[in-house]
């Protein structure tokens, strides 16, 4: 799932340097957005078959790659 998602940011983002750090907060680094967190869920949905709607999963969720796959396998 790791992989996954982090496939999931380097196409929203643009940017592979992600993977080089999975704790980076992706919000802080301005590579995510409030535009951007809607691709992120549709691609989740498409790629991993999870339906999450913008308030299922708060920002901080989604921060950085390591917290958003904490998330996902805790549902």
């Amino acid at each position: 799932m790791k992989e996954t998602v982090i496939e999931i940011f380097e196409e929203v983002t643009g940017n592979d340097e992600i993977r080089e750090d999975l704790d980076l907060n992706l919000f802080e680094a301005e590579l995510l957005d409030s535009l951007a967190i809607i691709e992120v869920l549709l691609q989740i949905e498409e790629k991993l078959g999870l339906k999450l709607q913008p308030t299922d999963i708060d920002r901080e969720d989604m921060a950085t790659v390591n917290k958003l796959v904490d998330f996902l396998e805790n549902m």
